[in-house]
């Protein structure tokens, strides 16, 4: 009887064959989804779904389709996990199949990175899933920008690197679209970074183009800051060359300056952090601490 059947019908029985084993990987997928946004017990041995590179062959060109209905189950996941047990263990799993399968939409990238570092506490999950968004995500797009700025965020107030975080900040400030007012993150990180030049130079530019005068006044302040700052380093380094002049060798901290009478005490600068003698450099330093470090300097 097979050999009856005309070309046009093998090619639509080929097609429902297709759709068919496409729609049963689906609901494969989905039903594992489900299973786990139900469940908050998790197993070492459990498996969600098959690698994001199998998961690609498998879904037999529907990939925006699956993407799409694989991310609101991840968003159903992410709900149910902060109202729940806040495991997250599935999260970096779920949001590499996502974006294997359709890896352009800026948006997954930027929610997904931030669960990642603020909900799930892993921060370097995070780091990497923004990464993969600037690599993968078209120039063109107009919120690109925020994936930059999240990478200077989990930098500067999570891993604690000014030096990352500024670098971040800087990308997202030359990308399109994004506001002027990220110069105010670029010119902290320079500041803190004990870059007073280039510090100085971002805050009166920021000062110069904003149109909102509490950033302004904020701008100035900063200025008056660095410039306080840099008086400050100057006269102790002052203090610390009389010291090696008298001693013959340079003094271990600047605490020696205080016990050495050349001065009252050791200064506090008007920014967060403390200056420091570098016994290796010879020189005074500014040292930033973020305010959640504090206490432990």
């Amino acid at each position: 009887m097979s050999s009856h059947l005309g070309p046009r019908f093998k090619g639509v029985l080929s097609f429902l064959i297709v759709l068919s084993v496409f729609f049963s990987s689906i609901v494969f997928v989905l039903r594992k989804s489900d299973a786990m946004v139900e469940s908050y017990k998790f197993r070492s041995d459990m498996v969600f779904v098959p690698s994001p590179a199998l998961t690609k062959i498998a879904c037999l060109g529907f990939d925006n389709l699956l993407s799409d209905l694989l991310w609101l189950r991840t968003i159903m996941y992410v709900h149910n996990q902060q109202k729940g047990a806040k495991r997250f263990s599935w999260l970096k799993q779920m949001l590499d199949v996502v974006t294997e399968l359709d890896p352009y939409p800026c948006d997954i990238y930027e929610r997904g990175g931030a669960w990642l570092y603020q909900d799930a506490e892993r921060p370097n999950d995070g780091v990497r899933f923004f990464q993969k968004g600037i690599r993968n995500v078209p120039q063109t797009a107009k919120t690109k920008w925020k994936l930059a700025y999240h990478l200077g965020q989990c930098f500067r107030n999570v891993l604690y690197d000014e030096k990352d975080a500024t670098r971040y900040f800087e990308m997202a400030m030359k990308m399109p679209d994004a506001p002027k007012v990220l110069m105010v993150a670029v010119a902290a990180g320079y500041e803190r970074q004990g870059l007073f030049d280039k510090a100085q130079k971002l805050w009166e530019k920021t000062r110069e183009t904003t149109g909102d005068p509490n950033i302004a006044r904020a701008a100035d302040d900063k200025i008056r800051f660095i410039e306080d700052t840099r008086q400050a380093i100057e006269s102790l380094q002052q203090k610390v060359n009389q010291f090696q002049d008298k001693f013959g060798h340079p003094p271990d901290d600047l605490q020696a300056l205080v016990d050495a009478g050349y001065i009252p005490s050791v200064p506090e600068p008007p920014l967060l952090g403390k200056y420091e003698f570098d016994q290796s450099e010879g020189r005074v330093r500014y040292l930033f601490i973020p305010q959640e470090l504090a206490g432990l300097h």
